[in-house]
């Protein structure tokens, strides 16, 4: 049996500190390390992965909230990490002004723990973020030997797209920091994945669960704006 355990990264200081404002550097503002709550989110999980039986690899996306994330479970769990692009965050040029390279994003250095990933998508669109994501779905059902537990750690998006692909529903939860979503296939030949337990689980956090903040915008019309 095939079992591919989804994970969103740990909470990162980029959401506490407040660095999506332009000026800053894109890469301290879009691939920011864990806060140390997101650390302890990750340590939580790994523990949590080792109890129902751990992980035989793990899959991350490059973004660097991502393998830290990847780090704590793969240490706890014994296991190697590959790197994929095929799972990143999706980048639009609204986030990174246009032109943009994907990889200004990136935090410099941490640029040797993206080889092998693979190329990004650019530019990025609705269309290349689905190709991409089918295309790693693809490659997970062609995986040899089917007994495997695979870990898969990437962003709220890309996790809600890769589950609408694999289990044929499309999820409308929260995916909070570092909550498990489990999925099972027990034949080569079977076309979809079977959810195990809950959607997006964070009760393994505890007290320790904390999602990203909502930021409160206030809109202002002009005052020939009909729709004020």
């Amino acid at each position: 049996m095939q079992t591919i355990i989804l994970i969103r990264h740990g909470y990162p200081s980029s959401w506490d500190e407040k660095l999506k404002a332009r000026g800053i550097p894109a890469h301290e503002r879009l691939d920011s390390g864990l806060a140390d709550i997101g650390k302890q989110q990750a340590r939580l999980s790994a523990e949590h992965l080792l109890t129902c039986g751990g992980a035989d690899a793990v899959i991350s996306s490059p973004f660097r909230r991502c393998l830290e994330t990847a780090d704590a479970i793969a240490s706890v769990c014994k296991a190697e990490i590959a790197p994929d692009w095929r799972i990143g965050e999706v980048l639009l040029s609204q986030v990174l002004g246009s032109p943009f390279s994907p990889t200004s994003a990136m935090d410099p250095a941490w640029s040797p723990r993206r080889d092998g990933a693979g190329k990004p998508a650019h530019p990025e669109s609705d269309q290349t973020i689905q190709e991409r994501v089918t295309k790693f779905v693809t490659d997970l059902k062609g995986r040899k030997p089917l007994a495997q537990r695979l870990v898969v750690i990437s962003h709220e998006i890309i996790l809600k797209e890769l589950f609408k692909l694999m289990n044929g529903r499309a999820p409308t939860v929260d995916w909070h920091p570092c909550a498990i979503t489990t999925l099972t296939r027990a034949k080569p030949n079977d076309r979809q994945w079977k959810l195990v337990g809950g959607l997006a689980g964070h009760q393994h956090l505890g007290s320790d669960d904390r999602s990203e903040p909502v930021e409160h915008i206030v809109h202002r019309y002009h005052p020939r704006d009909s729709r004020s």
